[in-house]
């Protein structure tokens, strides 16, 4: 008889107590899975610690205590690191979130016939502050095929949710944040995860996400402009560097180099910060490329193959780009 695969759930918890429980007796109460669960509080968070201890009682689960604080990223990534030991399979559960009765064994029956996917996800019901089905399409194809699409069209982090396969996950770990409030690293991690295999949708919401007032999303919203504006251009830097691991063709790095700059500069109704790239003048754009390319410059993972992006140092050359942005936009 086949050994059935053992999916182990990874809940970072910090600051969580009013919402642990009910997102933990969600988890153990999936049923056709061989689970494990892998509890990581950060930074000596006690209260959280306390709201976690009597589910130790089931034998599935496990709970680490982080010495110090080590941020969202920090803490998901050492809750996964955790949960590479104890399965074939690990997700990451957000403390707040819930997922629907038999979401684990969908994801995984389509895992199991799924090889060439890193991740099987579903669709997201928001519930709360704001209710709507959040979709991410399949992501398939070759490894560049997969990154420049998610350059092209993917910002919503769904996939960060779904059931990865442990032999792919070895592959990318750890986590990595940014200085920018770790500003949608959950997105740069589908990149990585789109290193390793299809990102693969089961279409049906069987994973439900619980908005608040103290979701680490909702704060990236009220920053200042210019906050804002640094925090989406480390962003896009961070997703090109990953989508450049996916291939050494010259022609297809500079298809990417491409799509990362577009994805910078032009409004998209599916980017956090449309509003602002909607309310920018061909000055402030040309500012934020010129950003956009010293700051790749200087970055030892982008530097060497990002010549062409050339940084835009003087006003005269400002003033160009911005008249040639301007007549693009009138012709367009």
């Amino acid at each position: 008889m086949a050994r059935t695969p053992r999916i182990c759930v990874a809940v970072p918890v910090w600051r969580g107590a009013d919402y642990v429980a009910e997102t933990l007796e969600s988890v153990l109460q999936q049923r056709g899975v061989d689970l494990r669960v892998v509890i990581s509080v950060d930074g000596a968070d006690e209260t959280s610690a306390a709201a976690c201890r009597p589910f130790l009682a089931d034998s599935r689960v496990s709970m680490v205590l982080q010495p110090v604080r080590v941020g969202w990223v920090g803490n998901s990534s050492a809750a996964l690191s955790a949960a590479v030991a104890h399965g074939d399979y690990a997700c990451l559960q957000p403390q707040d979130d819930l997922l629907e009765a038999g979401c684990l064994s969908a994801l995984l029956a389509t895992a199991e016939t799924s090889p060439g996917a890193s991740v099987v996800y579903s669709d997201i019901q928001s519930f709360g502050t704001h209710t709507a089905v959040i979709r991410q399409p399949t992501v398939a194809g070759s490894p560049f095929g997969r990154q420049i699409a998610l350059l092209r069209h993917h910002y919503a982090a769904v996939s960060y949710r779904g059931l990865m396969r442990v032999s792919a996950l070895r592959s990318i770990l750890p986590m990595v944040g940014n200085p920018h409030g770790d500003f949608a690293a959950d997105t740069v991690w589908i990149a990585r995860q789109a290193l390793a295999g299809d990102l693969l949708r089961v279409p049906h919401a069987l994973y439900r996400k619980r908005y608040h007032a103290h979701n680490t999303h909702t704060q990236w919203r009220v920053w200042p402009h210019e906050v804002r504006m640094a925090a989406w251009t480390r962003h896009c830097l961070d997703m090109l560097a990953v989508a450049l691991q996916a291939t050494t063709v010259r022609f297809e790095r500079r298809a990417l180099q491409k799509a990362a700059l577009r994805r910078l500069l032009r409004p998209q109704t599916w980017t956090p910060y449309e509003s602002d790239l909607v309310g920018m003048g061909p000055m402030a754009r040309a500012r934020m490329r010129s950003r956009f390319a010293a700051a790749a410059a200087a970055r030892p993972d982008l530097g060497p193959g990002i010549a062409r992006f050339r940084t835009i140092s003087t006003l005269s050359d400002i003033v160009s780009s911005a008249v040639k942005t301007a007549r693009r936009a009138r012709s367009s």
